[in-house]
């Protein structure tokens, strides 16, 4: 069983992150936190074996999570944005050298065939670095 940590400040997207992980019989979500600050405290209490994480969060937001994260707790994170394919090419590397492992496109608005392609990548994506052995970062 992969058990995940989903982080977004949206209630909504949420419940549409959890939904979608737990098509996969092998996922389990066991917590969830709206800002950074609180997935750092989850992180911590939780030792989830995969973090799907947002960028833009009030309080702490999730490059600053990552890195404290990846300090203290070291676990594989999924970035789920909707941040604009223009500055993910910006910003999208600061979040991979943070620690992060991948990048996955947050569901929005999609209809029936674009929500099952995000869920399959999402489902994919976490699949694969639950297999991933992470260490502290220096950061």
């Amino acid at each position: 069983m992969i058990r995940v940590l989903v982080v977004d400040d949206s209630p909504t997207t949420r419940q549409a992150i959890v939904a979608m992980l737990e098509t996969d019989p092998e996922i389990q979500v066991i917590g969830q936190a709206c800002d950074g600050l609180e997935a750092v405290a989850l992180a911590a209490g939780l030792k989830p074996d995969v973090i799907t994480m947002d960028i833009h969060m009030p309080n702490m937001d999730g490059y600053d999570a990552t890195r404290q994260i990846m300090r203290m707790n070291p676990t594989p994170i999924v970035v789920v944005t909707s941040v604009s394919q223009q500055e993910l090419v910006h910003r999208g590397l600061d979040i991979l050298l943070a620690g992060a492992l991948e990048i996955v496109q947050k569901p929005s608005g999609l209809n029936g065939s674009g929500m099952q392609v995000i869920r399959s990548e999402l489902v994919t994506k976490v699949r694969a670095v639950a297999q991933v052995r992470v260490r502290a970062s220096s950061q």
